[in-house]
């Protein structure tokens, strides 16, 4: 098959599967998880049921392909910020910050990502490889930032990217910018005690 070829036809598929992903967030957000069909999703999509069925056998495989997404976005994101030389613990502060305003803005996300999230742990249908991915980025980068004192150097790097990924899903009534200033607090170098100055 040409090269060209076989490009046009991957662009499509992924066209079809984020059409496909979106419609059943916007349904879910519009009409709540139990009531949509494998029906209405084509519809919305707007496509065939036959070739909705072609990419997914049922709702719930949907969902466990929007929560890969869903990580991979923060993923690729999360790169990019860690790729530069001169990045900070504002840097990762203001990501946490606007990956939580990212999702906040889309009303779908709290419930689609709570029961896709629900959906691929309990029937353990896929791996969550990129949660694993995110988690090491962050750990390379927090030991960067360790190493440039940055960053605290009394835990493990690795609970502290364990942390940052976490704030990011926490609980969406949690302002934003609280979180941000938290995280900047929790993973900020240690001050030594202030000497008490004995009285004159």
């Amino acid at each position: 098959m040409p090269r060209i070829w076989a490009d046009t036809i991957d662009t499509h598929r992924q066209r079809v599967t984020d059409a496909i992903l979106d419609a059943t967030a916007e349904l879910i957000a519009e009409h709540g998880p139990m009531s949509v069909a494998m029906s209405a999703v084509a519809e919305r999509a707007r496509i065939g049921r036959a070739t909705l069925y072609k990419y997914f056998p049922d709702v719930e495989s949907i969902l466990v392909a929007w929560h890969t997404r869903d990580f991979a976005e923060h993923l690729r994101r999360l790169k990019a910020l860690s790729e530069l030389e001169t990045v900070t613990l504002a840097d990762v502060s203001e990501l946490v910050r606007r990956q939580r305003r990212h999702r906040g803005h889309h009303r779908a996300d709290g419930l689609v990502g709570t029961l896709a999230q629900t959906i691929a742990g309990f029937d353990l249908a896929v791996e969550d490889v990129v949660h694993g991915e995110v988690v090491a980025v962050l750990t390379d980068l927090v030991t960067r930032l360790v190493a440039r004192k940055e960053v605290r150097a009394d835990l493990d790097p690795g609970t502290l990217a364990r942390w940052l990924f976490h704030a990011v899903h926490a609980p969406a009534e949690l302002d934003d910018d609280s979180v941000a200033r938290l995280l900047v607090d929790s993973l900020a170098p240690k001050r030594p005690p202030r000497r008490r100055r004995d009285p004159p």
